[in-house]
C-alpha cells in the first residue's frame, strides 16, 4: 500500500460516518466505486453509516436493477459530520448535489486528468482503465478477505464499462490482474452482462434512430449526431445519455460527437470521442472535461453546438494539416 492510499485509509477508519458522491449522469463506473466501497467499508465496520448522497433525486433508471438503491433522503446535517469521498468526477461542478462542500474533510479518488483541486487528499492516476480499478487496488490493498461477490460485481461493472470490455487502450496487464481476482469470488457475471447491455426493442429502435442522424465529413473524418429534443420520449427510452457508443466502431473516423438534451438539468448535453487526437481540451472549453479521447461538455444554449462544431472543425484541420 502506498503513501495516499495509506493516508485514505487511514481517514476511513477516523471517521463513524462516510459520504459518498459521484459525478452527475453517472455511468457504471461512478456508481460501481460509490457502491464497492460501501459494501467493504459495512462488510469490514457494521458499525460505520455509510451512505451514497444524491440516490433520492436521481432517476431510478441509472439502477438497471443492479445497484443497491436507497431512496431516503441524507440531511446536510449528517454530511456535515461525515468523511466525503468523491469518486471518478474531474471537475468539481460535476459532483451529483453538490452537496460535498458540507463534508468535514473530502478525499477524490479518480482517473480523469487532474484539471483542479476539489479535496485534502486527492489520488488521481490517469494511467488506470476505470476508477472502479483504482478502488479495486486500494480494498485489495487494505484487506482482501473483505472483498465478497458484491463488491467484487461493482468493481468489474465499472471496469468492464469503462475499458469498454477490454477493448481499449487504457486496459493495461494490470486490469486483468485486478478482474482475474475479483472473479476468483465467483460473482455473477451473467447479471452484470444483462444489466449493461441487454435492451428492449423500444431502445433498438432508439439505436436506429440515432444512426439516421449522423451527418458525416469524409475528408475530415468528423461525424456528429443531433438527438431531437422530444426523441427520448418519442422511442420511449427512460435514460437520457448522449449515445456517442454507437458512433465507436465506425471506420473512417477520427473525431465524433453527439448532441442530447438533458431534462434533469435543463440543458444540451454531449460528449466528444476521438480515436488518436486529444479532444478534453475542446471539451473543457465548453464547461466539460474528461479523458484525453472520451471527454462530454455542457452547453448553455443550443445554438452554442455550431461553435463547438466549428472547433473541431479547426483542430482537425490543424492536425490533418488539411489547407483549405
Amino acid at each position: 500500500m502506498d503513501f495516499l492510499q495509506k493516508g485514505i485509509v487511514e481517514k476511513i477508519q477516523e471517521y463513524s460516518k462516510i459520504s459518498l458522491f459521484f459525478h452527475e449522469v453517472p455511468d457504471f463506473d461512478a456508481l460501481g466505486a460509490c457502491f464497492a466501497i460501501k459494501r467493504f467499508i459495512k462488510d469490514m465496520y457494521p458499525d460505520k453509516e455509510v451512505y451514497v448522497i444524491g440516490l433520492d433525486v436521481l432517476d431510478e433508471s441509472f439502477a438497471q436493477d443492479f445497484f443497491e438503491f436507497d431512496k431516503k433522503h441524507v440531511s446536510n446535517n449528517i454530511i456535515s459530520e461525515s468523511l466525503g469521498i468523491i469518486l471518478d468526477t474531474a471537475n468539481e461542478q460535476r459532483i451529483w448535489t453538490g452537496r460535498h462542500k458540507y463534508c468535514r474533510e473530502l478525499i477524490r479518488i479518480d482517473h480523469h486528468p487532474q484539471v483542479e483541486s476539489i479535496a485534502q487528499i486527492e489520488w488521481i492516476d490517469s494511467n488506470y482503465s476505470a476508477t472502479c480499478e483504482m478502488v479495486g487496488d486500494l480494498l485489495y490493498s487494505w484487506d482482501a478477505k473483505y472483498i465478497l461477490p458484491p463488491t467484487a460485481q461493482f468493481l468489474y461493472a465499472g471496469i468492464v464499462t469503462d475499458t469498454n470490455r477490454f477493448l481499449y487502450l487504457s486496459t493495461k496487464p494490470s486490469t486483468f490482474a485486478l478482474v482475474s481476482k475479483l472473479m476468483t469470488t465467483n460473482f455473477d457475471r451473467r447479471k452484470i452482462n444483462d444489466a449493461i447491455y441487454l435492451k428492449n426493442l423500444k431502445e433498438a429502435k432508439f439505436d436506429s434512430y440515432v444512426m439516421s442522424r449522423v451527418k458525416f465529413d469524409k475528408e475530415l473524418k468528423f461525424a456528429y449526431a443531433i438527438l431531437a429534443k422530444n426523441s427520448f420520449d418519442k422511442y420511449g427510452v427512460e435514460l437520457r445519455m448522449s449515445m456517442v457508443h454507437l458512433l465507436n466502431n465506425i471506420r473512417g473516423l477520427e473525431i465524433w460527437t453527439t448532441l442530447y438534451y438533458d431534462d434533469t438539468v435543463r440543458a444540451w448535453r454531449g460528449s466528444l470521442r476521438s480515436k488518436t487526437f486529444p479532444i478534453n481540451q475542446i471539451a473543457e472549453k465548453y464547461r466539460g472535461g474528461g479523458h484525453k479521447l472520451a471527454a462530454g461538455f455542457t452547453l448553455r444554449s443550443f445554438g452554442e453546438f455550431k461553435r463547438l462544431r466549428l472547433d473541431v472543425i479547426t483542430y482537425l484541420k490543424q492536425v490533418l494539416k488539411i489547407i483549405d
